[in-house]
């Protein structure tokens, strides 16, 4: 469903030129989860929005279900870490997860009915008349994933989604994220820089090296496909997948 292939980002200006991508060759199956980490600054950020054709890459290719993309492509959906800034605070609930189904032209009982479908989904189907301001970080985050799913995306891309919300709230969010993805079977590429949320989350992780980054493992998650916070995380081979990810991330850093 996602191929990236030799994909390289360069920044120039006047006098500069940074590399922060070298080279990232990789896929992601049709209903696949894979999470990324790496080291801060390793261009995490800039590979996601590359992928989502919000920055023109510099070499190499992205292609979803086989079509290269030259710009955000209408088949993919995006979460971002910021939450506050992605939804208009002067709209409802409502109209912020209906307006992108505006923009795909669908009939307004379609657009009703996609909308109660993913705010119940989220559990915020009785905040549909509220604004954004009168609910809580994780709520407001709750409203931009029903805002993607809403969407109905054949590629989900999530930045960091869930570093600016408490651990509690965090931890429902990520089995939010587990169910939606078992229910809907959306091709999902998150980026996050915890290590133990990637190794919860991820049927893959992939590891990437300090800038200009390349990929220093791609590895496969052998967890049991059902996770619970506590029984997951308390699990020998959790302990050892998370200190396997570590150590390649101190590695990148040069600080093993």
């Amino acid at each position: 469903m996602l191929e990236i292939s030799s994909l390289n980002k360069v920044y120039e200006s006047p006098g500069r030129r940074v590399e922060a991508i070298s080279s990232i060759t990789f896929e992601v199956g049709t209903g696949e989860l894979v999470c990324v980490v790496g080291p801060s600054g390793c261009g995490k950020t800039t590979l996601l929005r590359c992928v989502a054709g919000l920055l023109p890459v510099s070499a190499g290719q992205v292609r979803v279900a086989g079509t290269p993309v030259t710009g955000p492509p209408p088949s993919m959906a995006v979460v971002f870490q910021e939450y506050g800034r992605s939804l208009f605070p002067w709209m409802t609930v409502r109209q912020n997860v209906e307006l992108p189904l505006k923009e795909k032209r669908l009939p307004a009982a379609r657009r009703r009915e996609l909308v109660a479908d993913s705010l119940a989904a989220v559990g915020l189907g009785d905040a549909a008349d509220a604004h954004p301001w009168q609910l809580s970080g994780g709520m407001q985050q709750r409203v931009a994933i029903a805002r993607a799913v809403a969407y109905e995306p054949q590629v989900l891309l999530m930045d960091e989604p869930f570093a600016a919300v408490d651990a509690q709230t965090r931890a429902d969010l990520e089995d939010l994220i587990l169910r939606l993805w078992r229910e809907l079977g959306v091709t999902t590429l998150f980026v996050t820089h915890d290590i133990d949320e990637a190794v919860y989350l991820g049927q893959r992780v992939i590891v990437l090296s300090s800038s200009p980054t390349v990929i220093m493992e791609d590895l496969k998650i052998e967890l049991p496909p059902e996770r619970d916070q506590l029984i997951t995380r308390s699990l020998p081979q959790f302990g050892e997948l998370r200190g396997h990810v570590y150590r390649q991330i101190q590695r990148a850093r040069g600080t093993r």
